[in-house]
């Protein structure tokens, strides 16, 4: 079997995402085609981190043709036919007989996975697909963090915000000081709900929020790393009005003792005067 490797400067090359229309270079009306990459074949592929990805090149009419995948950065041929060329067991070459789909398979995808791969078929001149992977990393934020104050008898409401997450998270739990939370009505809602293709929205209710409620609340997604909050109930004063009291009554403490200090002084400097001049 024939490996073949990269394109050179004659060979047929589509360049998929470089190119307007990347397919025209094959002539598929010819009386006897030969091979041909299908124009539905997807150039940009985004995967989850820690998913499987899939790339497919469909090639009609590959006849005795071999289709090859090549890693673009590093130039390493991955899989030929449905041989595996490469040590890394994550990438495999998958094909059903009698179709026309040579799907390159990149399990537990990472972030360094991420870049251009060839499709190749092994025609004179060689033919070439280039098909962009994406890997994106799901990332998790609470709103209004990182601490929030609240009075006693309100509403704690907490809303972790999961982006970049293509496939929603199997879970999401939330924590308070370490201890899970369980659904509990009417005191206690969680919601979950999916904003967009890519963002996933759950939100924590406490109602008549009581001092027992404060502390480190977590939001811990299936998908992407835990983040939290310190909520503060309070009994009392806002934060701002109890800081800005303890600093006022600072501020006339040091004020009151800069007077006596000066007055001292004042006073020792002219017993020093009078006594000098007696």
């Amino acid at each position: 079997m024939l490996v073949t490797g990269m394109p050179t400067e004659t060979d047929a090359v589509i360049h998929s995402p470089l190119n307007v229309n990347p397919f025209d270079v094959v002539m598929k009306d010819s009386p006897n085609p030969g091979p041909y990459f299908d124009s539905q074949t997807p150039l940009n592929v985004t995967a989850q981190q820690g998913k499987t990805a899939y790339l497919h090149c469909q090639v009609r009419h590959l006849g005795n043709k071999t289709v090859s995948w090549v890693r673009h950065r590093d130039l390493h041929i991955l899989t030929v036919g449905r041989y595996t060329y490469i040590t890394d067991q994550r990438f495999q070459a998958y094909h059903l007989a009698d179709t026309d789909d040579w799907t390159l398979q990149v399990r537990y995808a990472q972030p360094r996975d991420a870049g251009i791969y060839e499709c190749q078929v092994s025609t004179e001149p060689k033919m070439s697909l280039l098909i962009m992977l994406n890997v994106v990393v799901p990332k998790s934020t609470i709103q209004f963090g990182p601490e929030l104050h609240v009075k006693t008898g309100s509403t704690i409401t907490l809303q972790c915000v999961i982006t970049e997450s293509p496939e929603p998270p199997v879970f999401i739990f939330w924590y308070h000081e370490n201890q899970v939370l369980n659904y509990n009505p009417p005191r206690r809602t969680i919601l979950v709900e999916s904003i967009n293709s890519d963002t996933t929205v759950s939100k924590l209710l406490i109602t008549n929020a009581q001092l027992s409620d404060s502390g480190n609340f977590t939001c811990s997604p299936s998908n992407a790393n835990p983040t939290s909050v310190i909520v503060h109930v309070l009994n009392g004063e806002k934060p701002a009005a109890m800081q800005h009291g303890k600093l006022a009554a600072g501020s006339d403490c040091c004020s009151s003792d800069a007077v006596v200090y000066l007055v001292a002084s004042l006073a020792y400097v002219a017993w020093i005067i009078c006594d000098f001049v007696l």
